[in-house]
């Protein structure tokens, strides 16, 4: 069936504003999860096994984190793939490579590295200096392995490294998601070769993303942790971006090409 251009532009719109309204049912439903646990002293160990507020395991949110996180990694090499099949290696083929392994490497934390599926023993030494005693990178306890003294006051930032990686990578995927997109959108730093070959998100997700965003810093800051379920916003963005990729190409107005 011929594809007019009113018929391209209504899949366009509907298939780039239902991603964001699934998500944002998602994000509410544990926000409220939590939230029950704050206000119901008796659900408040259910909801913190299911939101991991203040609960030292592996709730349901982190699996469905690591589920989005590694289909996401999935994605992107597989546009990578595509991209320099049709074009070699380019730019574009360049992003795909960093947020494909940026999204493997953020899986394979969530999980530990295998730990929290295959529930293997960790070592000695991941007992001695990770804080959770897991097998990965962002609980290390980088003040055991430098043997700095108790009074140093650089312990406060390095007994658990997530301290300083967290809104590191917070604010990572803010820039790239929610920042650079929005500028993009408005008509800045298209004259930048490397930001404008930069995977562009759908209007819906970056919006999406910018809310989680401004959510997270006043519901954290004033009223209770959401930390957990701002990273499986994150998580979604995660995934919203390559398939708004694909959505986009597959729904390409003959005749144009997808920038």
């Amino acid at each position: 069936m011929e594809i007019t251009k009113e018929r391209h532009e209504l899949l366009v719109s509907v298939g780039w504003y239902k991603r964001p309204r699934v998500a944002a049912g998602i994000v509410i439903v544990f926000f409220l999860i939590s939230l029950s646990g704050v206000v119901f002293p008796s659900l408040e160990e259910w909801s913190a096994r299911i939101t991991n507020r203040n609960y030292n395991g592996e709730g349901l949110i982190e699996l469905l984190e690591a589920v989005f996180w590694i289909g996401a990694s999935a994605l992107y090499f597989f546009l990578l793939v595509r991209e320099v099949k049709l074009h070699n290696w380019n730019l574009v083929s360049f992003w795909f490579l960093i947020f494909g392994a940026f999204c493997f490497v953020a899986f394979g934390e969530e999980i530990s590295w295998g730990q929290h599926i295959f529930n293997f023993e960790p070592t000695e030494t991941v007992i001695a200096y990770n804080k959770q005693k897991e097998f990965n990178f962002h609980n290390l306890n980088i003040s055991e392995i430098l043997q700095l003294a108790s009074d140093n006051p650089a312990r406060r930032f390095l007994t658990n490294l997530t301290t300083l990686l967290n809104p590191l990578f917070y604010l990572l995927c803010t820039i790239f998601w929610f920042v650079i997109p929005l500028l993009k959108k408005s008509g800045k730093l298209t004259g930048n070769k490397l930001i404008s070959s930069l995977p562009s998100p759908a209007f819906g997700t970056v919006i999406f993303c910018g809310s989680c965003v401004i959510g997270y810093l006043v519901i954290d800051k004033l009223l209770f942790d959401v930390g957990e379920i701002f990273e499986l916003s994150l998580a979604l963005v995660g995934i919203m971006v390559p398939l708004d990729v694909l959505f986009k190409d597959s729904m390409q107005f003959p005749g144009k090409r997808s920038s």
